[in-house]
């Protein structure tokens, strides 16, 4: 699969290498107020009231409903 796409396809806006990308912490959401909003409305409709959950796809920022 892998090698059916293009050589764009891997390129990076920062070239620069990792280690100096990720040298400091930037602590940005790469969504919306609105945007976590629904999210969290979308976990609260679905996810078992009480239930225990494991979130792998979160940050610094939850989009996990509070209660």
């Amino acid at each position: 699969m892998l090698n059916d796409l293009p050589p764009q396809a891997f390129a990076r806006r920062d070239e620069s290498p990792d280690p100096e990308f990720y040298r400091f912490e930037r602590l940005v959401t790469h969504i919306d107020a609105g945007a976590v909003a629904a999210v969290t409305q979308l976990y609260r409709q679905f996810l078992p009231a009480g239930g225990a959950v494991l979130d792998l796809m979160s940050s610094w920022v939850s989009h996990l409903p509070a209660e």
